[in-house]
């Protein structure tokens, strides 16, 4: 049995230890034996800059599927109701969005009929906005959030209206819509000063340093960040500390002080494989490949680039997917593959664009007026210069307007 175990994806595993006793885990797993594919190990390298082997959703898919069919039938209703949750929960932090929204839907379908259950319900809607939010699917997701935060206020959860709260605020982020982002941000700390939830707290600390940073405001974003990384390494959530120690790595990004950022990025990465949380790990290699840019480092920031990819596909993060796109035609760019550079970042120029992320988009313009310069096509760069110039104005980022500033006069 322990060959089976051995195979049995790490979501599957500790929802057989914390539902079932020993008979039923028994049963379960030889209804699985000889049908579990070998799951893919961690590759190590033995160097600071692994990149990790990610499991296939198909395989993932099977086992859970079977795992959900089997408790159903094990378990009373309540109970299955809390297995359903901590399942959700976990998909989610894995990246196996598909399956997570599938979870969730079933929660919904079980408890929107019954009064008792409400909060259940309005947390199962909390989940799927946050979801869809992560994939920049933003009219689902205020949707969801929407009917969450009804049933939340006509249940007087203060808490529950806040995190809703906190998604629309990087919704706004996402988009570009800084001002906005900050304002649901301040208002929900003022907010918790009450409710005295450190990781309530914690989150929306996070949410202004991310904010902070994108104004320019490193210092702010700094002590939002570090505040927030106190609280959250007292209660022990890797997942958050992975989270700040990828921000702040960010912030180091922006300031120039690169060796700062790896070793931020490097922690980052660890915590992130250690607490199988995929979006977050992500996120780090792109910036990671970001910083090996900054030293011309192409072959590195190429392989960093190309792990991102494959995570950002495999859990649709569409804003990742056309973070990578920028930072491979930047790579082309410094390789001096002009025409593959203008593929690329043109790429990432429509999808930022399709996604309405302004900041991103503003990003993307400001490299295709670096290349386009550097084709001799000065009106074309300007032009593109300009409209990053514009949007870097609006948030009133003095850094960025003063870099662009200086290309443009060029």
């Amino acid at each position: 049995m322990d060959n089976i175990i051995s195979n049995t994806h790490p979501i599957v595993e500790e929802a057989l230890k914390n539902f079932f006793d020993k008979a039923d885990k028994k049963d379960f797993l030889n209804k699985l034996k000889g049908e579990i594919p070998s799951r893919d190990t961690a590759k190590n390298s033995g160097t600071k800059d692994r990149i990790i082997e990610i499991s296939t959703s198909p395989q993932t898919r099977f086992q859970i599927d079977q795992l959900i069919t089997f408790a159903e039938s094990k378990l009373p209703e309540d109970k299955f109701i809390e297995f359903l949750i901590y399942l959700g929960q976990h998909t989610i932090i894995a990246g196996e969005n598909p399956i997570a929204i599938e979870i969730h839907d079933k929660i919904i379908r079980l408890c929107s009929d019954k009064t008792e259950m409400a909060d259940i319900t309005a947390n199962a809607l909390l989940a799927l906005g946050e979801i869809y939010s992560r994939q920049a699917q933003w009219e689902f997701s205020i949707t969801y959030l929407d009917k969450s935060i009804k049933i939340f206020r006509d249940e007087n959860d203060s808490k529950g209206n806040i995190h809703c709260q906190n998604i629309l605020g990087t919704i706004h982020g996402d988009q570009g819509n800084l001002n906005k982002a900050k304002e649901h941000f301040e208002n929900a700390l003022t907010a918790l000063q009450e409710l005295k939830d450190t990781s309530l707290i914690g989150t929306i600390e996070i949410n202004l340093g991310i904010i902070n940073n994108m104004q320019g405001n490193y210092n702010e974003a700094l002590s939002y960040l570090k505040r927030a990384l106190l609280n959250f390494e007292k209660i022990g959530d890797l997942r958050r500390v992975a989270e700040i120690k990828q921000n702040l790595g960010m912030v180091y990004t922006k300031k120039k002080e690169y060796t700062a950022a790896i070793n931020e990025f490097n922690e980052s990465i660890e915590l992130s494989i250690r607490s199988s949380y995929l979006q977050n790990l992500g996120i780090a290699y792109i910036n990671k490949a970001s910083v090996y840019l900054h030293l011309s480092d192409t072959d590195l920031a190429g392989a960093f680039a190309d792990k991102a990819m494959e995570i950002a596909n495999k859990i649709n993060d569409k804003l990742s997917i056309a973070e990578v796109y920028k930072i491979k035609g930047v790579i082309s760019s410094q390789k001096n593959q002009i025409g593959a550079a203008e593929n690329s970042l043109l790429t990432s120029y429509r999808l930022n664009k399709d996604l309405n992320n302004q900041l991103n988009l503003a990003e993307v313009a400001c490299e295709l007026g670096i290349l386009f310069k550097k084709k001799g096509e000065n009106d074309k760069g300007n032009k593109y210069l300009n409209e990053a110039l514009g949007y870097f104005k609006k948030i009133d980022s003095k850094a960025d307007i003063s870099y662009l500033e200086k290309l443009i006069s060029e």
